[in-house]
């Protein structure tokens, strides 16, 4: 199973980026030649830039709001499990629904948000016409949509502590907030790792959303390397090329997440 819907893609793809693929052929074997036009483009270090920025952005965001919200929903309230529902519910909601709610809600014209705004006195914004807010709208979006599958995965390590341990702390004298940095949040540590390493493999795949709301722009600030790929295979249908940046993203991603369970352990 692993061989058929891991290992076979990523060999394909590699495979086919040693070639100039092109839809009708003949295929030319040309090595590593998609490799070195792409360190000579600026648009794939554009992408890269806007890539890893969009990751800086989404993963710290994900994590801590996950968390946080889960801590609050493992508290034994009347009705607490409406509002779990409540908060996992975006999991099944479709990418492009998603993005295109938030678009009409940030809409500078008709979004209720710059309603707000000026409503209270301060000036509206053209949250997707500007390449400082337009990333963050997207992050956003993004963490929305994937929160309430990372919330769970808290949920489920939180539901491992035992009680026990608050309770003495109570004993002790402990608040809320020392409960959550000294018992919580280290033995939660192995289950940070997990969200942290899911939450990377979303940034660097991420796609619908920036297709949708902003389709790379404004002048290319949003052009994460997934739209770059769209772009170079299924527009310009150079099948090589497209092949070679996937493959450097599965390299990364595979870079990043080696780093972090290193950086785990030695913790």
């Amino acid at each position: 199973m692993f061989g058929l819907f891991l290992a076979y893609p990523i060999g394909r793809a590699f495979y086919m980026s040693l070639f100039d693929w092109g839809i009708f052929g003949p295929n030319e074997f040309v090595g590593m030649d998609n490799y070195r036009s792409l360190v000579g483009d600026d648009r794939f270090w554009r992408a890269m830039r806007a890539t890893f920025s969009f990751a800086l952005i989404y993963v710290p965001l994900i994590v801590c709001v996950s968390l946080l919200i889960a801590v609050l929903l493992h508290r034994k309230l009347p009705g607490i499990e409406i509002f779990r529902t409540a908060f996992v519910l975006p999991i099944v909601i479709n990418v492009a629904v998603a993005a295109i709610a938030i678009q009409w809600t940030i809409d500078p014209e008709i979004g209720i948000l710059n309603r707000i705004l000026t409503s209270i006195g301060l000036p509206g914004q053209a949250w997707l016409s500007q390449p400082g807010w337009a990333l963050f709208a997207i992050s956003l979006v993004t963490m929305w949509i994937n929160s309430g599958f990372m919330i769970v995965i808290f949920l489920t390590g939180l539901e491992n502590i035992p009680d026990e341990l608050y309770e003495a702390a109570r004993l002790d004298g402990s608040t809320s907030l020392q409960d959550l940095l000294y018992i919580t949040v280290p033995l939660l540590k192995p289950i940070t790792l997990l969200v942290t390493v899911l939450s990377l493999i979303h940034a660097f795949q991420v796609f619908g959303e920036v297709l949708i709301m902003t389709e790379g722009g404004p002048y290319g600030s949003t052009t994460v390397l997934t739209l770059l790929l769209y772009e170079e295979g299924f527009k310009k249908f150079a099948l090589g090329r497209a092949a070679a940046i996937g493959t450097v993203i599965t390299l990364i991603i595979a870079a990043l997440s080696f780093i972090q369970f290193r950086v785990f352990r030695e913790q």
